[in-house]
């Protein structure tokens, strides 16, 4: 059982399977208007061949689940190892956007800090909690207790409540 094989002509599924691929795209690009051939003839072909395609896709599919069967019930740490795999993948790639998320937002607070020093603003000094972080260090909120944004609930309300403020008094954000 190490080649599937098909009944009928004793190659195995997958080059069956790129047969049927194959003749599918060649009824569906032939060019033969002068061929004597009508239009009915063509679909049949078309529908003909491509419920064969659909029918070696199935069977390729059924063969694929036997073997991840085969190796659940056999090899069960293999699925682990896998389910591993993908899960490190998913960290990596939210870790990326968070740290993309975090790019934006100083670039938000850079240009926030631009408009108010433009608008004549007091422009107080930010606590030191505040400053940018360099580098991948840890996150904000994710040590001591502290929620993301680094600041206590009550002061991060003040905050956006100012920022709102300011943008609706540069046009960004519609008045109240």
């Amino acid at each position: 059982m190490s080649t599937p094989s098909n009944e009928a002509g004793g190659g195995n599924l997958m080059d069956e399977f790129e047969e049927a691929f194959q003749a599918c795209l060649l009824s569906l690009t032939k060019q033969e208007p002068n061929s004597g051939t009508n239009k009915e003839e063509i679909e049949l072909e078309v529908q003909k061949t491509t419920n064969r395609f659909i029918d070696v896709a199935r069977q390729m599919e059924a063969f694929f689940l036997q073997k991840r069967f085969l190796v659940s019930t056999l090899k069960p740490y293999m699925l682990i190892k896998d389910e591993n795999q993908d899960l490190s993948i998913e960290i990596q790639r939210k870790e990326a956007l968070l740290q993309k998320h975090y790019n934006r937002l100083e670039e938000w607070k850079a240009g926030l800090a631009d408009n108010q020093q433009g608008m004549g603003v007091h422009n107080r000094p930010a606590p030191p909690n505040m400053q940018p972080m360099p580098g991948p260090g840890p996150r904000p909120g994710m040590m001591g207790g502290m929620p993301p944004g680094g600041m206590p609930p009550g002061q991060q309300h003040l905050m956006q409540a100012q920022q709102m403020q300011q943008l609706r008094m540069m046009g960004k954000l519609p008045h109240k």
